[in-house]
């Protein structure tokens, strides 16, 4: 079964939407220049009033490892993703799952059979190389889009069906590392990228908002077509 995640939370009522539509985890973004940030005090009452099997999961970029620990500590967080040029092993002694992201710009994928050049215009081998290093620090990793720098919450896709992209998917798996799709993903359009990609979960933000407010029926009906897909 494909899992799901309601990420840029910044209330109790978006978390409960999020939660009786059927969400696997809710994501909360600490990270100040988003538009989705939230603050930490208001982030720890939200957590302390949801049901007690929900992941909780924080979202930063390049944040200093001690803040990280005390926000998951003070905040209740089940896990952590780092978005930015993080080095995971600076992590380990905060002791909950860790997701890496990887950034893709949605302007500059390769569109042939080669062997791709991909996220921050990084040759194969040497993202081949990070990932042997994550191996065993990463719990996840997630493919995102990026647009015009921005990373997370473009609302622009991906080219799934891409060879370079699938090639990026291949590898991904061939350490036997959870993929996790995010970018763009809307309910008209996360059957389709789950069948192309067969990811472990996807992320949404963007695509369950309407003018940049979490909608309750575009997240109960991203969730309904991530079931239906899923088996």
């Amino acid at each position: 079964m494909v899992r799901a995640k309601i990420c840029g939370i910044r209330s109790l009522e978006e978390a409960r939407w999020a939660i009786d539509a059927g969400a696997d985890a809710i994501g909360f973004i600490f990270v100040p220049q988003s538009k989705r940030h939230i603050q930490p005090e208001l982030a720890r009452e939200i957590f302390l009033k949801l049901p007690p099997f929900m992941t909780r999961i924080g979202v930063f970029v390049n944040e200093n490892p001690t803040i990280v620990a005390d926000i998951v500590r003070n905040c209740h967080l089940t896990a952590i993703q780092l978005h930015g040029n993080e080095a995971p092993e600076d992590y380990q002694m905060i002791g909950v799952p860790c997701i890496k992201a990887i950034n893709i710009s949605v302007d500059h994928y390769i569109n042939s059979d080669e062997t791709p050049v991909i996220p921050d215009n990084q040759p194969f081998f040497k993202l081949q190389s990070s990932l042997s290093n994550w191996t065993g620090m990463v719990q996840g990793i997630l493919v995102d889009a990026s647009y015009q720098g921005q990373i997370g919450g473009t609302g622009s896709p991906l080219p799934w069906d891409d060879p370079g992209l699938q090639g990026l998917f291949k590898l991904i798996r061939s350490f036997d590392i959870p993929l996790i799709l995010a970018g763009g993903l809307t309910p008209e359009n996360v059957q389709r990228a789950i069948r192309v990609v067969k990811p472990y979960a996807v992320d949404v933000s963007s695509g369950v908002e309407q003018l940049g407010v979490k909608n309750q029926d575009l997240i109960t009906s991203f969730i309904q077509k991530v079931r239906g897909n899923s088996g």
